[in-house]
């Protein structure tokens, strides 16, 4: 190996190193020490007792073309809900919200949602959200 490669490997190892410290920094800088972003913490407690204030809760993805057609649906059929985006969360925090999702879900796959009345629907699947929201308002 020449000196030229040599030097050449060393920056970018050491670039490889910086980039990986600040990622953590600039993460961590927006999160508190269990990993909650600031200013979720109330979402964060619904994440972890869903539906404990009579709404609807749905556990979804930034990444999810499943879950934003999930949020739509909702919105259009008045139901008031809950958004937990559970990739804005880190650390233990998210690993709490996955444990709890688990209980609900066991693949903790995405969108899932919980009722208030306990049901639960995983994916978007329209006719079991309508046939669950009809049964809700008829009960309500």
């Amino acid at each position: 190996m020449t000196e030229g490669m040599l030097v050449i490997i060393s920056v970018l190892f050491i670039a490889a190193i910086l980039t990986g410290i600040l990622t953590k920094k600039n993460t961590k800088k927006n999160h508190t020490d269990h990993g909650v972003p600031f200013g979720c913490e109330e979402n964060f407690a619904l994440a972890l007792d869903p539906c404990k204030d009579g709404k609807t809760l749905m556990y979804d993805l930034t990444t999810c073309r499943h879950c934003t057609r999930l949020q739509e649906f909702l919105q259009t059929h008045g139901v008031e809900y809950n958004d937990i985006v559970v990739d804005k969360y880190i650390g233990d925090a998210r690993k709490e919200i996955v444990e709890k999702l688990k209980t609900y879900n066991p693949r903790a796959s995405f969108p899932t949602v919980i009722f208030p009345d306990g049901s639960v629907v995983i994916g978007f699947r329209e006719n079991l959200l309508l046939e669950t929201i009809e049964r809700l308002k008829q009960n309500a």
